[in-house]
């Protein structure tokens, strides 16, 4: 049933999943299904990125006159706790919730012809989950050019497919009807607001001033095989369903049934009120479902496969093992690694599923990826399976630009010049400050006020440099790319609002030093004599975000004159003034036991071993920690303290983190810690223990995606850095934190900053063997590397498009 998988781009299964999040995940961006595999009913979830709640509520709250000024004299008096609650008065409202569609339900009438076969796999290669019943197989896939997902059905069994298709949903208000007589439609809205998880407040489904998001799913199927029946008639209740459905469709004497499925959402964008009906929605639908079905199944999928092919492709890892590649399930394997037997080719697999989501869940036009990706299967979803920005939505996205998923980047880069946009009221309402300002959260929405209606605990809510932390990817667009209109039109423009923002925020100390006021360390606390606190003035997060991105500014100014490209009266004039703030930031500090302190002064720490290392971010993904050696240093030791402990997103940021450092071993350790097996049974909420899942989606616990792309984010960084700048010119490391494990391989397409992609790297008995750079535009890069007789090598090179060199 098409090409065989690609040797380590497949998860393979002999059972079906047993919890959602074991299920097999495809995506087209837009559209996503979760495929479980089970059995007498197979249940693929389904979700598109425009189905949330709301619309949000994004109104600035009446903040007190004179308040941020009352609450630096609090900071400042050392009444940190106190600051921390008059700051609530500054909370708005909730953000929403992406919703999950429903699902589309597949009884099997006879699933005893199987005779026990069974095999469930993901080709991450084809964006394609199959499963392989014995005598009935299945593929499904999610068409990023047909913006459809496809299930097909196929049997060599005597009286062919027996099959009931409907839909089911968690969403209070639906409808199902059929379409033809060989379809059904889910007629939806989503709930009007919903209390993030884990408050239990509720849901909100009716709203009588405002209409809340409607959508429509709607598949047909069409079957082949000269005895093939399809037709729609009463369901029997023998399934258990979740909502009322009066209509399935059944399949009789079939040898190929293939269900071509479509989702429309009401949602008209970030600023304007929903006004589609759900008849509208499936208008669109349906004319999806047809233009699919008219162009047929094979053209569907060739176009489909060529389309993920041409993602996936570009970049490639392979693991020079003595070990023999092991042939046993995904899930055995993992229980094996975490037994001590070796098996390398889990972090190759770990590699390219975290590039796979990526293209699953974030193409051009789509949403951002949520704290889910596009995945979810409940109503009120844990945190909402909305954007967290201090830290959770810029990992998703930190893979992007170094494996050569750039059009991936785009709804992120697009969801930051939008909030620059929703942002602008919060800086002015809150702060009295120009520019634009983002907090904890954001949503579909675009909200940007610190969230919680004043239960907001401090400590995340009131964080307001998300805004310098975003603005930070359109400077790695920049530098990855170097494409002037990009920086001219649209970097440089959201970067000096952000930058208005800040400047506005800073105050000077008691020292001199300008710092940031109020100020938090995203989710983390210090113990008072008042209790804990978690409000101060330049914490080392805000200091080192708000250094990346003035140096940025300097940095794009600088090439815009180079190009003859001046700036507009105003931002030359910030520019002035950014310029001069630059060296009167406070640096930062390095505490008595050689820690970098993450607070503006060495209190004592609530939690020691806490999962964010925000203080961090200047060593990875930033550079401003890594030219300094006692910083380095400082960081180093801050990594040791923390400990190897952590949710699995934070264990993938301790792998960039040691891969900044150049320790391999470090880092190959906190991998071993990543692929620890996190069994149903003990798949809870806590904070701590995190791994992945049998489907090696990432466990927080529970499920947060932003794991599996900081861990392909940081294998890259082993292999390829380039963040390190001498003279204004791009330094290309390779193999700067070379594993001993990993003692040879091969890796090709990863790209560096300085627009260059590494063609070709590969490396034998722990040292570079060759290495192929080819330049995406003209450029200067100086690249180094270590030689087998441990001397460090280096090259400066000028190239000019498409120029190639090949050395080592």
């Amino acid at each position: 049933m098409g090409d065989e998988p690609v040797a380590g781009m497949e998860l393979v299964y002999t059972d079906p999943s047993t919890t959602w999040a074991e299920a097999l995940p495809v995506g087209n961006g837009r559209l996503g299904a979760m495929v479980h595999g089970t059995a007498p009913v197979d249940r693929i979830g389904l979700n598109e990125d425009t189905f949330w709640s709301g619309p949000g509520d994004t109104a600035v709250p009446r903040v007190p006159d004179g308040l941020i000024e009352r609450v630096r004299a609090e900071i400042r008096s050392g009444r940190y706790v106190a600051a921390g609650q008059m700051l609530r008065a500054t909370q708005g409202a909730d953000a929403e919730a992406l919703q999950p569609v429903g699902e589309l339900e597949v009884e099997f009438i006879d699933p005893l012809a199987w005779n026990g076969v069974y095999r469930r796999s993901l080709d991450l290669r084809d964006g394609m989950a199959r499963v392989d019943r014995g005598s009935v197989r299945q593929e499904v896939f999610a068409s990023f050019p047909h913006q459809v997902i496809a299930v097909r059905f196929e049997t060599d069994g005597r009286g062919g497919l027996a099959l009931d298709l409907g839909f089911a949903t968690p969403q209070r208000r639906a409808g199902i009807r059929a379409v033809g007589q060989d379809g059904l439609a889910l007629m939806l809205a989503a709930p009007r607001h919903v209390v993030p998880w884990p408050r239990q407040d509720g849901v909100l489904w009716d709203d009588d001033e405002q209409r809340s998001i409607r959508a429509a799913a709607a598949f047909q199927v069409v079957a082949e095989g000269e005895a093939a029946r399809v037709a729609f008639a009463p369901d029997t209740g023998r399934r258990a369903g979740r909502c009322d459905r009066s209509t399935k469709v059944t399949v009789r004497g079939a040898r190929v049934a293939t269900v071509f499925l479509a989702i429309r959402t009401g949602f008209a964008g970030w600023a304007t009120a929903p006004t589609r009906t759900a008849e509208q929605c499936l208008a669109q639908a349906v004319r999806d479902v047809e233009r699919a079905r008219a162009a047929g199944w094979p053209a569907l999928r060739a176009a489909h496969t060529a389309d993920h092919r041409a993602l996936m492709d570009r970049v490639t890892l392979r693991l020079e093992l003595d070990e023999p590649e092991p042939d046993l399930p995904t899930d055995q394997r993992l229980l094996r690694r975490a037994e001590g037997k070796q098996d390398e080719g889990l972090c190759v697999l770990a590699f390219t599923l975290g590039r796979y989501l990526l293209a699953a869940s974030s193409r051009p036009g789509t949403q951002a990826a949520t704290l889910q990706g596009i995945w979810n299967n409940q109503v009120a979803p844990p945190w909402n399976s909305q954007y967290t920005v201090n830290i959770n939505a810029e990992m998703n996205y930190w893979p992007a630009e170094t494996t050569a998923l750039r059009e991936c980047h785009e709804p992120l880069l697009r969801m930051v010049s939008e909030l620059a946009e929703a942002g602008r009221p919060a800086a002015r309402g809150i702060y009295g400050t120009p520019g634009w300002t983002c907090h904890h959260n954001t949503d579909l929405w675009r909200i940007a006020v610190p969230v919680g209606k004043g239960l907001g605990d401090p400590m995340w809510a009131q964080w307001p440099l998300a805004a310098a932390w975003l603005a930070t990817h359109l400077a790695e667009r920049w530098r990855f790319g170097r494409d002037l209109e990009f920086l001219s039109d649209t970097a440089m423009p959201v970067c000096l609002d952000a930058a208005r923002f800040v400047l506005g925020l800073l105050v000077e100390d008691d020292d001199g030093w300008l710092v940031t006021s109020p100020s938090t360390s995203p989710e983390n606390q210090f113990r008072t004599e008042h209790g804990l606190a978690s409000v101060v003035e330049g914490s080392a997060v805000d200091l080192t975000l708000v250094r990346e991105l003035l140096e940025f500014l300097v940095e794009g100014e600088r090439e815009l004159a180079v190009a003859g490209i001046s700036l507009p009266d105003q931002d030359a004039a910030t520019m002035r003034v950014v310029r001069a703030v630059l060296p009167r930031l406070a640096p930062l500090r390095i505490g008595s036991d050689g820690r970098l302190l993450e607070w503006s002064a060495e209190y004592p720490e609530a939690d020691p071993s806490h999962r964010h290392l925000s203080h961090l971010v200047g060593l990875y993904p930033g550079r401003v920690l890594t030219a300094d050696p006692r910083l380095r240093a400082a960081a180093r030791r801050s990594l040791e303290v923390r400990g190897d402990k952590g949710t699995g997103w934070s264990i993938a940021w301790k792998i960039g983190l040691w891969a900044r450092l150049g320790d391999g071993e470090a880092a190959h350790r906190l991998l071993g810690a990543y692929l620890r097996p996190v069994l149903p049974t003990a798949a809870g909420t806590a904070f701590e223990g995190g791994g992945v899942y049998r489907s090696m989606l990432c466990a927080h616990p529970p499920f947060q995606i932003d794991g599996n792309f900081g861990v392909t984010a940081a294998i890259a960084e082993m292999l390829v850095q380039s963040h390190d700048v001498h003279d204004g010119v791009p330094v290309i490391d390779l193999l700067p934190a070379l594993p001993p494990q990993w003692p040879g391989g091969r890796v090709t397409g990863l790209r560096a900053r300085g627009a260059v992609c590494v063609t070709e790297l590969t490396w034998a008995q722990g040292a570079l063997e060759a290495a192929v750079i080819e330049a995406l535009t003209r450029t200067r890069i100086k690249v180094r590397w270590l030689g087998r007789d441990g001397a460090v090598r280096e090259r400066d090179l000028a190239l000019a498009p498409g120029e190639r060199v090949t050395f080592g």
